[in-house]
């Protein structure tokens, strides 16, 4: 389960990730977003533009 830094659920003394790095760990499929946090509302609209993205 993935927690932004200020939840209530975030297990104690969980370390803090970059935004790349959290990233990375929200595209696994088996990895699950809080909805109590802003941690799913912030990070699924940003997993959702990695669709669009093409090469040049």
């Amino acid at each position: 389960m993935l927690h932004a830094p200020d939840c209530e659920g975030a297990p104690q003394g969980a370390p803090l990730l970059d935004v790349e790095h959290a990233l990375n760990v929200a595209e696994n499929p088996r990895t699950r977003l809080c909805t109590l946090c802003e941690c799913a509302q912030e990070l699924t609209p940003m997993l959702s533009g990695f669709d669009h993205i093409t090469g040049s």
